[in-house]
């Protein structure tokens, strides 16, 4: 098991400084640390809107229960020089029925790692926390191309749709638009490097972890982002956080300029409800696909 702690402002500082050589996590409830952390753990400590900045392994723990503010007194009395809180700590706690102490060995400061984390929780535990928590993301380069293999990068110009590096004409604009099955889009964007690489990309944690989104989710993202032109086209989509955005880049409706070269919509005009609503029913399959798959695949990409 691996641990995240939410520390307070300049707690990480005193730890590291070995002036702090117990964290003490008090609750009302039954929860987390208590009776999950154990010695020769780690503990990953971040500040609140920080990444991940140091670790310390637990050399021994002690866990109290059913507490009452005589014996919360009781353990200030014997650990609060080690644990270190300002006395405000010690009122803010005193209604706590558990308490945690894990006594602190070899802390030190690591490489910032920047993770995902949506709830409140003051201190997590997780079987692997790179498996969890850690932001696993593509590196990406903006213009992939294997002309060779028929894989091109496509981009309007002169009224056609062409590939940036060989000149080879996008060959499905008619059928594209006549806005084909997802099933057929698929198979036509075997041609665009960029689109196809998206098609089988993993997601990263944080999409993988709320990858069910409804339609009014999926509708509200699309009306935003390309019901009409963006002040932003071509940069309005992220890479990462949100299956809605694979799919958006999968399927060449990230920007107008995309739904311009693969669909032959114009820029200017504004999407139907029609039009809204199939990119929507795109979207939603591409989502279920890739939620239902269980066969990862890293496509060898690298960054711009």
């Amino acid at each position: 098991m691996e641990h995240l702690a939410i520390m307070s402002k300049g707690y990480i500082e005193k730890i590291l400084a070995g002036t702090k050589t117990i964290e003490s996590r008090f609750s009302i409830n039954r929860i987390a640390p208590f009776h999950k952390a154990l010695a020769g753990e780690l503990v990953y400590m971040k500040e609140s809107g920080k990444d991940i900045a140091a670790v310390f392994e637990i050399e021994k723990v002690l866990y109290f229960e059913h507490l009452t503010p005589e014996k919360i007194e009781e353990i200030k009395e014997e650990y609060g020089a080690f644990i270190h809180a300002e006395p405000s700590f010690w009122e803010e706690k005193k209604t706590s029925r558990y308490a945690t102490l894990l006594f602190i060995k070899n802390p030190r400061k690591i490489s910032p790692i920047k993770i995902y984390k949506r709830d409140k929780a003051a201190f997590k535990s997780f079987d692997s926390l790179s498996s969890d928590v850690l932001m696993t993301k593509r590196k990406i380069i903006k213009h992939p191309a294997d002309c060779c293999h028929d894989k091109h990068y496509y981009v309007h110009k002169d009224g056609r749709s062409v590939c940036m590096y060989c000149g080879s004409e996008f060959p499905y604009m008619k059928e594209m638009r006549q806005l084909p099955s997802y099933k057929r889009i698929k198979e036509i964007m075997e041609l665009s490097k960029w689109n196809e690489d998206w098609f089988h990309a993993e997601f990263d944690n944080v999409a993988r972890a709320h990858s069910k989104k409804s339609r009014e989710e999926i509708m509200q993202r699309l009306i935003s982002s390309i019901g009409t032109l963006h002040p932003n086209d071509g940069i309005q989509t992220p890479y990462y956080e949100n299956p809605i955005y694979y799919a958006q880049h999968a399927l060449g409706c990230c920007c107008r300029k995309c739904l311009l070269k693969f669909y032959g919509i114009p820029l200017e005009r504004k999407l139907s409800k029609e039009e809204l609503s199939y990119f929507a029913d795109l979207v939603e399959t591409f989502i279920k696909e890739r939620a239902d798959s269980r066969t990862p695949h890293h496509p060898t990409i690298e960054t711009a």
